[in-house]
């Protein structure tokens, strides 16, 4: 007579391998469907702090706070250097726009130093076509003393407009 428990050891192990792989597969699909969620409720944030950024101008404000998206940055286009838009601009034939977008990560900003990679700004012109909106403007866009987007961190932010030269700053 043949013993039988390590016949049944293996069937065990079987569901139990095919239940933490489903277990795993469950938590996936939970967690992408949360972060799809997360990225459109943000890119919702961008499009309302953008439409008021731009009433505010032309109202004639001389400051505005953005509260959202936090960890987003606001952009102006063209970008100085090489008279790039993002593509969304340039097919409406804006002169200028103004865009909020997802902020790089530290790896991206490491890896526009690499050789054959984009620099850091085809990276943010990337992100305001892939991740981001934008609106037509001629104000350009500076964080504080340098030629950096304005990052959307600790909301609120107040920015600062100067009408006489079409500057948008963070205060």
């Amino acid at each position: 007579m043949k013993n039988k428990k390590g016949f049944l050891l293996a069937e065990e192990t079987l569901k139990i391998i095919i239940a933490v792989i489903s277990l795993v597969f469950l938590a996936y699909f939970l967690t992408s469907l949360y972060f799809a969620n997360r990225s459109s409720e943000d890119l919702e944030f961008a499009k309302s702090s953008l439409e008021h950024l731009t009433s505010e101008i032309s109202k004639g404000s001389a400051k505005v706070d953005i509260y959202n998206p936090e960890g987003w940055v606001l952009i102006s286009w063209p970008d100085g250097k090489k008279n790039k838009k993002p593509n969304y601009c340039s097919n409406l034939g804006w002169n200028g726009c103004l865009c909020m977008s997802k902020n790089t990560n530290i790896f991206q900003q490491f890896s526009s130093m690499l050789p054959y990679t984009d620099s850091i700004q085809e990276k943010y012109r990337k992100n305001s076509d892939e991740n981001g909106f934008c609106l037509e403007s001629n104000f350009r866009t500076f964080e504080k003393d340098t030629q950096l987007p304005i990052l959307i961190n600790n909301p609120p932010v107040t920015l600062n407009i100067d009408y006489e030269n079409k500057i948008i700053s963070k205060k």
